[in-house]
């Protein structure tokens, strides 16, 4: 494994560019951006790293902040990267099927997540469509609340 590069070796640098890369903007934006800032970084740099940029996973509302299945899969996954995992020494299997089972678990989650967010449009669409609108209706509950104007038939108004 090579050394990191040029963005991440400084800190504040990798989360300037880690943040404009989050806003969606290109290597040569995120250069010219930087310069502006008064660091010649370019765009072929930024561009390395974003070979590697990855947002951090999105945390649902009511999630606790720290997910024992995403730390495990990182953790995982750092360790792989860093040569500290090797596929084929079965002494680490344990390392490695903790993080298969961790990043199975999340997959999971997203899929029912999916699956919850299709049920719910299909319930909302169905009731829209079965339900009639409710009309303002006065207090004998014939009458439909409201004004009107009479329109002749050429289309004016009375």
């Amino acid at each position: 494994m090579g050394a990191p590069c040029t963005v991440c070796k400084n800190p504040g640098v990798r989360k300037v560019v880690d943040g404009y890369y989050g806003e969606g903007m290109t290597g040569a934006g995120i250069s010219r951006a930087l310069a502006g800032l008064g660091l010649k970084v370019s765009p072929e740099v930024v561009n390395g790293h974003g070979k590697h940029y990855a947002p951090p996973p999105e945390r649902l509302k009511g999630t606790p902040k720290k997910d024992f299945a995403i730390v495990v899969r990182d953790k995982a996954y750092d360790q792989l990267e860093a040569g500290d995992l090797d596929l084929a020494d079965k002494d680490q299997v344990a390392g490695i099927n903790a993080g298969l089972k961790a990043q199975a678990l999340i997959d999971k989650r997203e899929a029912i997540k999916a699956k919850v967010g299709t049920a719910e449009l299909a319930w909302a669409l169905l009731g829209m469509l079965t339900s009639p609108p409710e009309l303002p209706q006065l207090e004998d509950g014939l009458t439909v609340e409201g004004t009107f104007q009479e329109v002749e038939p050429d289309g004016e108004v009375d």
